[in-house]
């Protein structure tokens, strides 16, 4: 019997550590080039509960897959904006911002409506 609840305590475990998206989302973020690409990506995938980046050059927009139980779509918003890159719905960190090289930081394509 105790093997039996230890197994399963292990197995809950391991899937409790294993982040499974169950949402998606997609959403512009401002950027210009591979830095831009690479930086970004690597902030989403650095939150606790994203499993899935991958930012467009071409079309400035974030596809992102998650776990919804630890983590919403605006708080990866969030993060993304402190590393300098403004978002659909927040500005960016003006001092991360100044901080990144001077190609990420000029000529950023508008966000299209």
């Amino acid at each position: 019997m105790k093997k039996l609840i230890l197994i399963t305590l292990l197995a809950l475990s391991i899937t409790a550590c294993t982040t499974k998206p169950n949402t998606h989302a997609e959403f512009y973020v401002r950027g210009n080039c591979g830095m831009c690409q690479e930086r970004i990506d690597k902030a989403a995938l650095a939150i606790s509960g994203v499993s899935e980046a991958e930012w467009s050059e071409e079309t400035s927009m974030l596809k992102v897959g998650y776990d919804s139980t630890q983590v919403s779509s605006l708080e990866i918003e969030k993060v993304i904006a402190a590393t300098g890159h403004s978002t659909e719905h927040i500005l960016m960190d003006s001092t991360a911002h100044k901080a990144l090289p001077e190609c990420c930081q000029e000529h950023a394509k508008p966000m299209e409506k």
